[in-house]
Parts: structure tokens; sequence; C-alpha cells
């Protein structure tokens, strides 16, 4: 008889409610963490998108200067040596600088000298 009044109809029933409270509040508890976790995510790829955004932007106007008659211009100048019908292409030599003195390499780091070529 004592047996029987452990395993009440009441207790069980107690314990089967409680069992289910704590279920739905674990299972509360991890949908909101989930949620917090998501919006965080959402927010960083919000930023990541707005980031790619202005690279592509910027991206967009460097492929627009590579493609203008002014970079053309510059690139045949500068690096292919072209002038214009009637220019005088002109190359002026800089004078070599002269090497310096001892005391002036004495002030000089050593990795200062070693990149110099000192």
């Amino acid at each position: 008889m004592r047996v029987l009044r452990i395993f009440s109809p009441g207790r069980i029933l107690l314990v089967a409610i409680l069992v289910a409270a704590g279920y739905l509040t674990f299972s509360a508890g991890n949908n909101l963490a989930n949620s917090f976790r998501l919006v965080n995510e959402e927010q960083r790829l919000e930023a990541d998108v707005a980031a790619l955004e202005a690279e592509l932007d910027q991206l967009g106007q460097v492929h627009e200067y590579l493609r203008s008659d002014e970079y053309v211009e510059f690139m045949a100048r500068r690096v292919f040596g072209l002038v214009k019908p009637g220019e005088k292409l002109v190359i002026v030599d800089a004078p070599q600088p002269l090497p310096p003195s001892d005391e002036e390499l004495k002030d000089l780091a050593w990795w200062q000298r070693l990149f110099a070529g000192y």
C-alpha cells in the first residue's frame, strides 16, 4: 500500500507537468538564443554586403578610368614613349646622387645601409 502512495496519479501528473514545463522552457531558451545568433549573423552579412557594394563601386570607377582616353594617352606617353604628331620627345637624365660620407653612414642604422646597398 505504501508503494501505491508514492506513484499516485496526482504525483505522476505533477512530474509529467514539470518535465513538460522544463522541456518547453529549454526549447524557448534555445529558440531565443538561435534568434539572437541569427540577428547578429544578419547584421554581419549586411555589413559585408555594404562593403562589397562599396568595393564594386570603386572597381567600376577604376574600370571606367582604365577605358578613358585620358588613361590611354597617359600609358602611351609614359610607358611606351609615344608622342603626338608635331611633338618632340625629350628625355631628361637626373644626376646620380652622391654616395654618403663615412659620417653619414655611421648615422644610418645597419638595415638602412644593407637595403641602400652601402
